[in-house]
């Protein structure tokens, strides 16, 4: 393996995760709201360093998959009512 196969490895393995505030950031939300969303099981514990929290890449893209599907359904139904 080269060198450059382990940087896009780490690279690549740094993308699947973010940090509490990144979370935050991507939803839209507040930081201590992606917490209560981790705790609820609405989001993915990746690992934890210290103090600090990170989050699977992937449970956030599904989190706001979810709730952009959600915004839209409401929107539907609220055109469709009118």
């Amino acid at each position: 393996m080269t060198s450059s196969d382990t940087n896009a490895q780490a690279s690549k393995a740094a993308d699947d995760f973010v940090s509490i505030a990144d979370a935050a950031k991507q939803l839209f939300v507040s930081r201590p709201y992606v917490l209560k969303l981790l705790e609820r099981g609405e989001l993915d514990l990746h690992h934890e360093v210290g103090n600090e929290r990170f989050i699977t890449q992937a449970s956030v893209q599904r989190c706001r998959a979810d709730r952009d599907a959600a915004a839209q359904a409401y929107q539907d139904l609220a055109t469709d009512e009118s």
